[in-house]
């Protein structure tokens, strides 16, 4: 024979020695154990599950003009602050009838004791949470699942409130102490400006001054060139032109010619002096109009002295003197006008030197009033615009919520306990007594010091076994070994039994608790 089945054998023969230790120790676990899980209470369990709409088309429609804020942020601080200490004491006051006489300790233990018995879990799809609430009294669970529900949806709508009006209250004396300091920084600047107006009004620079200067002693050259030479042509022009009596009928007509050369030669001049007026000396129109001068000068002397000065019956003004006079009045009204130009620079000039220095300080510390003032008014600005934006907000809010909290199961009353799960517990104290046994019966078989098996006796003494003396086999020992099986075997069945009766006296129990408490 193989050794394990040797030793199984023998292991086999002591437990049977010693079965009805196992049988009894089984019982007794079953026994033990089937009684105290009968005194173990039900627990009913009220389940609740919302939903916390956080994408509501309110904002992308508000972006930029309502306050921002984050919605999955608002959720995560809703879930977290659900049980909070406050929160759980509100549901103490509202589910226990004498919470509100509980002294400090005992709320403290109560509590605790809510603390450990919900539970507030996510599920699957994204916002969809789960509040539960475990007891032994199904309605008190569902009491305390209705007022944790109501806080949580509450606790949306009554701290949003809250935090708009305390915002609003902030905003609103924030603006009135910002006002009253640009109210200030106003009078400061507009009463330093005023002390300082002709310094801060002259935007004139030296640089610029010396500029204007210059300009206005070119063009006051340029216009006392001008004069110049027009006083020059001027002495050069007759004032008066002599002419003729009535021509001679003679064949030589000279003193026609003669009239006529003196009208030509005007005209030559005045047309030259128009020129000149618009062109330098090298200009070919020019130089075109004083050769013909000097053509028509060189022809008149050339002619006979016919109608000279003194010596003629008519004379009229030569109008190319009149029209040079009228333009060296304008010359000199020129000259005058650019002359007091270069005077009123000159003094623009001194004047910005003089107030170089009192103009920058000046400038420096009206540049930090106006800076103060700025950021004054800036910040002015953006109190009132967030102040429009918390109202708005606020109107929202009391319209509808950016966040949304939809009761998608609300709780129930438990129809059936949670736990303890019987049926797997008494199968499991079953299961324990019988290993209790069956481990009982082999370890007194291995500490008993008896042989079971001839294998046991090589094995332990160094001796030959000759032989092995059985017992003789009567008839009444085997009715005794068929009684003894039966009996086992009935002790068993009986535990089995004890066992379904168990189940079924729980079970009826359950049955009877929940219709007396339906």
């Amino acid at each position: 024979m193989q050794p394990w089945k040797i030793l199984l054998r023998s292991y086999a023969s002591g437990a049977w020695h010693y079965r009805w230790a196992g049988v009894a120790l089984a019982w007794g676990v079953c026994v033990v154990g089937w009684a105290a899980l009968l005194f173990v209470p039900n627990q009913f369990q009220a389940v609740a599950k919302i939903y916390v709409d956080a994408d509501t088309m309110m904002a992308p429609l508000l972006k930029g003009i309502a306050v921002n804020t984050d919605p999955q942020q608002q959720v995560s601080v809703m879930l977290n602050t659900l049980l909070t200490r406050p929160n759980l004491e509100q549901v103490v006051h509202l589910t226990v009838p004498s919470g509100r006489t509980l002294s400090s300790a005992e709320m403290a233990n109560e509590v605790q004791k809510l603390q450990s018995h919900i539970s507030l879990k996510a599920l699957g799809t994204k916002n969809l949470f789960e509040i539960a609430f475990t007891d032994t009294d199904p309605n008190r669970a569902l009491s305390v699942s209705q007022t944790l529900l109501s806080i949580f949806v509450d606790s949306n709508i009554g701290s949003k409130r809250k935090d708009f009006q305390g915002a609003q209250s902030f905003l609103d004396d924030k603006v009135a102490e910002y006002e009253t300091l640009v109210r200030e920084a106003e009078q400061r600047r507009a009463a330093f400006r005023q002390a300082n107006l002709a310094v801060l009004t002259n935007t004139v620079t030296p640089d610029a001054a010396n500029g204007a200067v210059e300009k206005t002693r070119q063009d006051l050259g340029a216009a006392q060139a001008r004069l110049s030479s027009l006083q020059r042509q001027l002495n050069g022009i007759p004032k008066m032109i002599y002419l003729d009596g009535p021509p001679p009928t003679g064949a030589n007509g000279q003193a026609g010619r003669g009239g006529s050369l003196l009208q030509r030669l005007a005209e030559a001049k005045q047309a030259l002096l128009d020129l000149s007026s618009r062109y330098t000396e090298d200009h070919p129109d020019v130089k075109a109009a004083k050769r013909q001068v000097a053509q028509l000068q060189s022809e008149i002397t050339a002619a006979p002295s016919v109608g000279a000065e003194g010596s003629g019956s008519q004379s009229i003004p030569n109008p190319v003197y009149v029209q040079t006079q009228s333009k060296l009045s304008d010359a000199m009204t020129e000259v005058a006008l650019q002359n007091q130009r270069y005077n009123d620079a000159l003094a623009v000039w001194n004047k910005a030197k003089s107030m170089t220095s009192t103009a920058i300080e000046v400038a420096t510390k009206f540049a930090d009033l106006d800076r103060d003032y700025g950021v004054l008014h800036k910040t002015y600005q953006d109190l009132i615009d967030r102040r429009e934006r918390a109202r708005i907000s606020q109107s929202v809010n009391d319209q509808q919520s950016l966040v949304i909290v939809r009761i998608v199961e609300p709780p129930k009353k438990a129809p059936y306990p949670t736990a303890p799960n019987r049926p797997l517990i008494n199968s499991m104290i079953l299961l324990g007594g019988l290993l209790v046994g069956a481990a009982a019966a082999f370890g007194l078989s291995l500490n008993a010091g008896r042989f079971f098996v001839k294998e046991q006796l090589a094995a332990d003494f160094d001796y030959p076994i000759i032989g092995v003396v059985t017992r003789l086999s009567r008839v009444d020992d085997a009715a005794e070994a068929r009684r003894s099986y039966t009996a086992f075997a009935a002790s068993l069945v009986v535990l089995l039994c004890g066992y379904c009766a168990v189940l079924v006296i729980f079970d009826a129990a359950f049955r009877l608790t929940l219709q007396g408490l339906i």
